[in-house]
């Protein structure tokens, strides 16, 4: 009767923290949105003046790798910013 009443409450409890996370996700998501963008933008424009002020080719070179990494971390935001979510929906379907 003990475990029975310890995983109810377990249960309550992974339910009342799932349900804050998605609460604290829905009222920060836009700003966390807006944040990333920023970020984005700011570092492309410095990647595009180091781009256009780069005159030897190991300058270049370091400017490609810089886009390249950008892109990268565009991806990766994208990836996190889509999987947040789910995993939080996730941890929600396999509570309840």
């Amino acid at each position: 009767m003990n475990n029975m009443l310890n995983a109810t409450t377990l249960d309550d409890s992974l339910a009342e923290i799932v349900s804050k996370l998605q609460t604290l996700m829905d009222s920060f998501w836009i700003y966390i949105v807006m944040a990333l963008a920023a970020v984005v933008v700011v570092w492309g424009a410095y990647v595009g003046i180091k781009i256009a002020i780069a005159h030897k080719n190991e300058e270049k070179i370091n400017a490609r790798d810089m886009v390249k990494n950008l892109i990268i971390g565009i991806i990766i935001i994208f990836v996190v910013a889509m999987g947040a979510p789910l995993l939080i929906n996730g941890l929600s379907a396999w509570v309840g």
